[in-house]
């Protein structure tokens, strides 16, 4: 059990990374891809949990939705 925390705790911080680098909105099923890539297995709800975590921490995360299609990306801030 130890180790499914210790990736649930890894994953917040490689969706943070996706978004940064991204340089586009993101949509989920892109991010569960990525997450994927780097070995994150991962849900629809665990990472839309990760971005409200990330939201609350003061990370500008936006939400952007078109129909049934939601995307994520960083707000600039210059």
């Amino acid at each position: 059990m130890m180790a499914k925390r210790a990736d649930g705790k890894l994953k917040i911080l490689y969706v943070k990374d996706i978004l940064e680098r991204a340089g586009h909105a993101v949509t989920m099923k892109e991010l569960l891809e990525r997450l994927s890539e780097r070995g994150m297995s991962a849900e629809r709800k665990s990472v839309s949990d990760d971005i409200r975590l990330l939201r609350q921490y003061g990370l500008p995360v936006v939400v952007l939705r078109r129909g049934r299609f939601t995307a994520y990306s960083l707000k600039k801030t210059d």
